[in-house]
């Protein structure tokens, strides 16, 4: 993963966990701090290098999945 991706990536999670964070559940809101946490190592310590990390890509992208569902799903349930 390129550093600016990487960086891009933690902006748009950070503002994710700020905009829905009342509406996931606490081991939801745990595991993307963790990938949180996780990201901003690589990226303090990548130095501007390729960033390979295949398991904590898909790990952002599965907490992606869960907020994209639980706001969905909550959406359709006002209706």
């Amino acid at each position: 993963m390129k550093y600016q991706t990487l960086k891009d990536n933690i902006a748009t999670l950070q503002k994710l966990r700020d905009a829905y964070y009342s509406q996931l559940d606490a081991g939801d809101l745990v595991e993307l701090d963790n990938v949180l946490w996780q990201l901003r190592n690589a990226l303090e310590s990548s130095e501007r290098r390729e960033f390979k990390h295949g398991e904590l890509v898909f790990q952002t992208l599965r907490i992606i999945d869960l907020v994209i569902r639980a706001v969905s799903n909550l959406t359709d349930w006002m209706k």
